[in-house]
């Protein structure tokens, strides 16, 4: 026995209230069938979890854009700053001090990437 989830309407009801509570209930049967074939539908679940899939990888690519970002910004400053000393520098120890942390620098952000890819 089937069980409602409003009352049937009394013994006495009109034929007004009677054509309500069919019209409630066919609306809550499509409500069901709608649920069901959703659930069925293995296409929209998979474009749904598609969609999701692609939420998250934009997400993470966003944050390691803004790593990557963030991480360029210190090796221009640094560079920056070796370039400033390098000017007062003789000229030997002019190259040794550019190249060497730059070649540092150059090489940590290689790594960095090639990181993220695998």
């Amino acid at each position: 026995m089937s069980e409602y989830s409003t009352p049937p309407p009394p013994p006495d009801a009109s034929a007004d209230e009677i054509e309500a509570d069919i019209a409630a209930t066919r609306e809550r049967l499509a409500e069901s069938v709608d649920a069901l074939a959703d659930k069925v539908n293995v296409k929209a679940q998979a474009g749904r979890k598609v969609d999701e899939t692609m939420e998250q990888a934009k997400a993470k690519v966003g944050e390691a854009t803004a790593k990557a970002q963030a991480a360029a910004g210190e090796a221009k400053g640094q560079a920056q700053q070796l370039v400033d000393q390098a000017k007062t520098a003789p000229r030997p120890l002019q190259v040794a001090i550019v190249l060497i942390p730059v070649t540092v620098i150059v090489l940590l952000i290689v790594k960095a990437v090639r990181g993220r890819r695998s």
